[in-house]
């Protein structure tokens, strides 16, 4: 069987079997778009009334997730810039399986007339916020560096290369599927000073401990001449020390 079909038929067989505990259930992701391969796990989202959480299963050689969460939580996410630049995507191709009342169709046409013209000043607001919680960061890789302490210094040095993408998204109005697109997709929005230190921060590129790890202090900097404007007071004077440093 085409792993696609294989994966929808799966997806399927948990839609039936959850059916009378939701309100709504409905496939996401790559196995949504046609976009899986044989490894990609099945991403289920059920809108429930109780009992929020997530369980993962195998089943016939796959891995199947299953997401609970409330309605409201469910049109949350639209609004919110940190879930909204994954949600909008998935909920505009996601294949509603099972919807006796309506919840999830009306979550999906959200989806699709959203625009981040009406979320700009709160995605604005929310990147830059993240900076002042990563400037810790800047501050512990150059501890661990001047101590000699790589692996620590390797370790923060991760932290920002994976943190910081996000806010960036929000900043250039990124949408992307999911996580797994999101690497690039900020890459290609911020240029290649970003593109080529992320490689090197991220290890997609080679690069020794100390480079690798100034690099990652190259991404913050860049984060930080990007969105340190919508910042003020000791917030833009965390940013302003981490960047300088």
């Amino acid at each position: 069987m085409d792993h696609t079909a294989h994966a929808r038929a799966i997806a399927g067989f948990y839609a039936d079997a959850e059916a009378p505990y939701t309100r709504g259930i409905a496939l996401i992701g790559s196995t949504a778009t046609g976009a899986d391969h044989p490894h990609s796990d099945i991403d289920l989202i059920a809108a429930a009334d109780t009992d929020p959480g997530t369980r993962v299963l195998h089943r016939e050689g796959r891995m199947v997730t299953i997401t609970r969460k409330r309605p409201d939580e469910l049109a949350a996410s639209l609004t919110r810039p940190w879930e909204a630049g994954a949600a909008v995507p998935a909920w505009r191709t996601a294949r509603i399986l099972h919807d006796p009342d309506g919840t999830l169709s009306d979550l999906q046409a959200l989806a699709r007339a959203w625009t981040w013209d009406d979320h700009a000043t709160a995605a604005d607001a929310w990147a830059a916020s993240q900076l002042v919680g990563l400037a810790e960061e800047v501050h512990k890789i150059h501890g661990m560096l001047a101590q000699g302490r790589a692996r620590a210094a390797a370790a923060n040095r991760l932290i920002l290369a994976l943190a910081l993408p996000a806010p960036m998204a929000a900043a250039h109005r990124l949408l992307y599927g999911s996580e797994n697109d999101l690497w690039d997709a900020v890459a290609h929005a911020a240029g290649p000073d970003w593109a080529a230190a992320w490689d090197l921060a991220a290890g997609a590129a080679p690069a020794g401990p100390e480079a690798g790890c100034r690099a990652a202090l190259d991404l913050y900097k860049l984060a930080a001449h990007r969105l340190i404007g919508h910042l003020d007071g000791s917030d833009r004077t965390v940013v302003d020390t981490a960047r300088n440093l």
